[in-house]
């Protein structure tokens, strides 16, 4: 792995104004028998609510990689430029919303598409078009396959003439390749379909504080469609984590898994899998839903269903919480964590005249707004000097990492790192060990490799100047202190 974020960095550092070029990695040697199911752990069985999936036909342990995989086509978000997207004075509407924006959110019951998934399925037609057995031995045994499912999924047409003027030229030229002839129009629907009910994000280190900054590797972030990875089904509780290195991806079990259970993923961010159903569901824009009663029990949610459809606290709000100086930036947010626990309205908004019966109070956002919040102004005050302020709050971090996200998750890993940094910064040793051997310690679990690959995929995160008043300890930098390379 270590090889693979040397040539993710080298990707970065040479990547132009367009951004940097397409990771196509090539997976190592010792990782080769995990790229094919191993037949004594896997195997796909039907389940009557879910489809085809993965099952364990007997016990693996927790932190066992069980599939490793690159992609059978990939694109990067910054690779695709809309229609909308080439005038650079796009009309906005008298609040500085885009008018196409207002356009597209007019219909909400109408599936929006990823526009770099459409990039996608002109990547994977190529493809096809060149190699057939692409579709005959991959693609087509993806969901969905069967008629039915075909005719309730709705009919994929681009938004972008250029896109849709491609992709049917490429349809056309699919019945002059022999092994696919009388195969277009089964292709033509069935391709978009697969690939908005099968296409991952991939991402390289995204749990990191580092990941949008000057050399984080955000630049490579995009989608992939991957072969054998399609057969895991979602779950609001999935025991299999997933991390990618440029286009190559890990499935690894976060917990112990007992014979015949079910294996999952979650298709949503870790963090927005403790909100209610109702929140998961309108998330997922697929055409499944989460067992209500299952999930919401097992969570224990607020079930408020009335705040935002999704996450308010996102990349552009945070940027411009971090672009106000520190003393604006708090006050900010502050009032921010109130409106996000529905304990106040946003600035400048009352409650109608026939509801002043009501408490002055909003609806609750997602909780994960909360802990980006909590996580912002911990940063802060460790950026004013003010450590022992920020150590409560990266404790409450902590916290929603151990009771609101799967068991052993990356973000958690995150969160310990800073609390550990915090707490020797205010030169209490023993608290520093206890999150930095835990961090570690999750880290080999999900990561494997030791000391010397969390410290490898932890460098940039070290390099963050967010204590400027942080010195060595005991003489050697606080990282050495914490997690010395001797310590395998």
């Amino acid at each position: 792995m270590e090889a693979l974020l040397d040539q993710a960095d080298a990707l970065i550092l040479a990547a132009g104004e367009d951004g940097p070029e397409r990771p196509s990695f090539e997976i190592p040697e010792s990782l080769l028998p995990l790229t094919v199911p191993n037949e004594d752990w896997l195997e796909i069985r039907e389940n009557p609510n879910k489809g085809k999936g993965w099952f364990a036909k007997g016990p693996i342990p927790a932190g066992s990689v069980i599939l490793v995989s690159k992609p059978i086509a990939m694109a990067l978000d910054l690779e695709y430029v809309g229609p909308d997207q080439e005038e650079d004075d796009e009309e906005q509407n008298e609040d500085g919303v885009s008018n196409h924006a207002m356009e597209e959110s007019e219909n909400p019951e109408e599936p929006q598409e990823s526009t770099v998934n459409e990039l996608l399925v002109l990547e994977i037609l190529q493809s096809i078009l060149t190699n057939p057995s692409i579709w005959l031995q991959q693609i087509s045994k993806l969901y969905p396959r069967e008629h039915v499912d075909i005719e309730a999924s709705p009919v994929w047409i681009s938004k972008d003439d250029e896109v849709f003027s491609q992709f049917e030229t490429m349809v056309e030229q699919i019945e002059q390749v022999p092994e696919l002839k009388g195969k277009s129009k089964e292709i033509s629907q069935r391709l978009p379909l697969i690939i908005r009910y099968n296409v991952l994000s991939v991402e390289t280190c995204p749990e990191l504080l580092s990941h949008p900054g000057l050399n984080g590797h955000n630049p490579l972030s995009g989608v992939g469609l991957y072969h054998w990875p399609s057969f895991f089904n979602h779950d609001a509780r999935p025991n299999v984590s997933r991390y990618a290195v440029g286009d190559i991806m890990w499935f690894v079990t976060n917990q112990d898994i007992h014979a015949g259970q079910e294996l999952c993923i979650s298709y949503l961010e870790h963090d927005v899998l403790c909100e209610s159903p109702h929140r998961r569901n309108l998330m997922l824009t697929l055409d499944f839903k989460e067992d209500e009663d299952a999930n919401h029990a097992l969570h224990g949610t607020r079930g408020d269903d009335d705040g935002p459809d999704a996450p308010v606290v996102d990349s552009d709000v945070q940027n411009e919480l971090m672009s106000m100086n520190p003393f604006e930036r708090l006050e900010a947010i502050d009032q921010l964590m109130q409106q996000a626990a529905g304990e106040a309205l946003p600035e400048g908004e009352r409650l109608p005249e026939e509801e002043d019966g009501m408490d002055a109070e909003g609806n609750a956002w997602f909780q994960c707004d909360l802990q980006n919040l909590r996580i912002l102004k911990a940063i802060t005050l460790e950026g004013m000097g003010l450590s022992e302020k920020a150590l409560p709050i990266w404790n409450e971090c902590v916290q929603f990492t151990e009771t609101k996200m799967p068991p052993n998750d990356e973000t958690s890993i995150v969160v310990r790192v800073q609390a550990a940094l915090c707490s020797l910064n205010l030169k209490d040793e023993n608290l520093a060990r206890q999150h930095a051997a835990i961090a570690l310690q999750r880290h080999n679990l999900i990561f494997g490799g030791g000391v010397r690959r969390f410290r490898r995929r932890y460098r940039q995160e070290f390099c963050l100047n967010l204590r400027p008043d942080a010195g060595d300890f005991s003489g050697q930098p606080m990282e050495d202190f914490l997690w010395p390379y001797g310590n395998e």
